[in-house]
């Protein structure tokens, strides 16, 4: 048995959980910061389900695995030394915070066997709740339980799938009237050959996404194509924002006929593929019927992710944990491993907080705090100090508006980030 992964038919339950949903449930941990696995993942429906929400899946699943695994928490009056911590702890530290193996052995004074022993029975007891959650979901035993690298699909969107995956998901922030400029040519050329006329508003203020440029262009021009299909006489392509999402709405005049389940089979795929598309990068596709008639097609974007935050650390694993505790949630991270290498990063990154380690050779973390706020150009730049030194008083004295202390879990990390930005100041 892996450490890690045992085989599908040792999870099986004896409550009748089945071998591949387990096998998802372990898929699913090992990709917890895997933000374009998570989307794609089977287990995102559920996690839709639970969120009562059709968007944003890979974040619902990751907040769903989490509950799940706190679930497992034996309570304030168990003492962290009593073997019933083991599996919460061992889940916690494997997959929330990317411990190794023999660090967790020697943190919990267990062998390899019993390590095994207990992750085992943590990943048997969080299957053995999320398939409760499966079942009272309404969800068919069979949707997507069989295979974790996706959902049940056609040969065409399998097909796509396998495409996306060779080239991977690059999402970055996008600037979405740009965007309809670039294919404003080509979409002009598809309609006019079924003579369409298509109106593309030209926005005065720009309207940014976090999204894949090539399959944002993709998913615009499959549902361009849908439309035209119908026949309308005209399209208007426009864009907007709100603070929780970025849309292009694509409507047609008249109001085409056909709702999407009396259309061909061809306009189906079209219809298909631009879910697709869209549900790679982490979006979404609404479909917006009145009076049995669609009335429009909605592209909805994430928001471009938040904060620049430049993570300053000698020890590259480090670097590497951070990273997947920020950028999970949607920071754009840069890591600088050391105090030279941050000085040249700041001046091009320009990072609206710094997670700052203090123990590196060359320019330390004391010095490079200094630096900052002498310079009046940096020194309001927010400051997390994150180190093994326990120095609070030294961080504050220095200007840190918070103070961590390894190791760190993720939630730590997450709230010392967000109350550094809003301006709190460490106690």
């Amino acid at each position: 048995m892996g450490v890690d992964g045992p085989a599908d038919s040792e999870l099986e339950l004896a409550g009748g959980v089945p071998d591949g949903f387990a096998g998802q449930v372990r898929d699913a941990l090992l990709h917890l910061y895997d933000y374009a696995h998570l989307q794609r993942h089977p287990l995102a429906r559920l996690a839709a389900v639970a969120a009562r929400s059709g968007g944003g899946s890979a974040k619902a699943l990751r907040d769903l695995l989490l509950d799940t695994i706190e679930q497992l928490h034996p309570g304030a009056n168990v003492s962290p030394n009593d073997k019933e911590w083991r599996p919460y702890a061992i889940l916690t530290r494997r997959y929330v915070d990317g411990f190794d193996i023999d660090d967790i052995m020697q943190e919990l004074h267990i062998s390899l066997r019993q390590f095994q022993r207990e992750h085992r029975k943590g990943l048997l007891a969080v299957a053995n709740m999320l398939w409760q959650r499966w079942q009272a979901s309404g969800l068919e035993a069979g949707e997507g339980v069989a295979s974790p690298g996706g959902a049940a699909a056609g040969a065409d969107g399998q097909g796509l799938r396998q495409e996306v995956q060779r080239l991977g998901v690059l999402p970055a922030r996008l600037e979405l009237t740009a965007l309809l400029g670039e294919i404003a040519e080509v979409a002009t050329a598809l309609a006019r050959a079924r003579g369409v006329e298509v109106r593309i508003s030209e926005r005065q203020t720009a309207v940014w996404a976090q999204a894949d440029a090539m399959l944002a262009r993709q998913a615009v021009l499959a549902a361009l194509s849908w439309l035209v299909a119908g026949h309308p006489d005209w399209i208007t392509v426009s864009c907007s924002s709100d603070q929780r999402q970025a849309t292009i709405k694509l409507a047609s005049g008249p109001t085409l006929s056909d709702v999407p389940q009396a259309m061909s089979a061809e306009r189906r795929q079209l219809l298909a593929t631009t879910a697709e598309l869209m549900r790679a990068q982490g979006g979404s596709l609404q479909v917006v019927e009145s009076a049995g008639k669609v009335q429009e097609l909605q592209l909805l974007f994430p928001q471009p992710y938040g904060a620049r935050v430049l993570l300053v650390d000698d020890n590259e694993q480090v670097l590497q944990l951070f990273e997947r505790y920020l950028s999970a949630e949607g920071y754009a991270v840069t890591c600088a491993s050391g105090g030279e290498a941050a000085l040249r990063a700041i001046g091009v990154e320009r990072p609206q907080i710094i997670v700052l380690d203090v123990m590196m050779r060359g320019v330390d973390g004391w010095q490079l705090l200094q630096r900052l706020r002498a310079d009046p150009a940096l020194q309001h730049v927010p400051v997390v100090v994150c180190s093994v030194l326990d120095e609070p008083d030294l961080a504050r004295a220095l200007g840190a508006q918070q103070v961590l202390k390894k190791p760190v879990r993720q939630q730590d990390m997450l709230a010392a980030v967000r109350a550094a930005l809003a301006g709190d100041q460490a106690e």
